[in-house]
């Protein structure tokens, strides 16, 4: 089984396992052109944005996951997660992002695979190189989330991560997951302290 069929194991394993089904809310499976997402109804054990050297598993519906493990589709408790970033970074690079809330989301980046191309190695790796250095900012700039995410920047430079969640309706973590991308590109930039320092346009 190759690591993007792995990831994909993984995370709708994850969404079976432990989905709050007493919930009408509707599962959702994304993928798009620079990452894949989902978001499942859930009974969070906490709230924020997980940290894999910090996590503590919790079994949602046990049974349900004792069935999974039986069968092959998980190792053990927790495992999901060390799988899922371990899967990614072998295949993206990059690092997955798991938000525990009323709405479980995990988010897959996939930009550096996003422009490769099948075909014969030599004549496609000048072409990769090349569309991978232009798209990774037209990425970024077109998604709705980092333009409201930059203009909010704009008009108040000294903001903090939690104010723009609560203007966006979103999780601290999905906000951190739209500004590290940006910062990585070199869109925005930030100087000075967490809690006195300001934010920086770079366009």
């Amino acid at each position: 089984m190759s690591a993007p069929d792995k990831i994909l194991r993984e995370i709708i394993s994850n969404i079976l396992a432990h989905r709050d089904y007493s919930s009408a809310y509707t599962a959702q499976f994304v993928i798009e052109k620079d990452k894949i997402f989902t978001k499942n109804s859930n009974l969070p054990h906490g709230h924020g944005e997980l940290q894999l050297n910090k996590f503590e598993p919790f079994p949602k519906n046990p049974t349900i996951s004792k069935v999974f493990r039986e069968i092959g589709y998980a190792d053990e408790l927790g495992s999901g997660m060390r799988n899922t970033n371990k899967y990614t970074k072998l295949y993206s690079g990059g690092t997955p992002v798991f938000i525990e809330d009323n709405i479980f989301q995990i988010m897959i980046p996939m930009e550096n695979v996003a422009g490769l191309q099948v075909g014969p190695e030599e004549t496609n790796k000048e072409t990769n190189k090349e569309t991978n250095k232009e798209t990774n900012k037209e990425t970024i700039v077109s998604k709705t989330t980092s333009d409201k995410i930059i203009e909010i920047l704009g008009k108040k430079p000294e903001i903090a991560v939690k104010e723009i969640a609560g203007m966006l309706g979103m999780s601290s973590g999905g906000v951190r997951y739209h500004i590290n991308k940006m910062k990585k590109a070199g869109i925005i930039g930030h100087v000075g302290s967490t809690k006195k320092g300001k934010w920086i346009v770079h366009k």
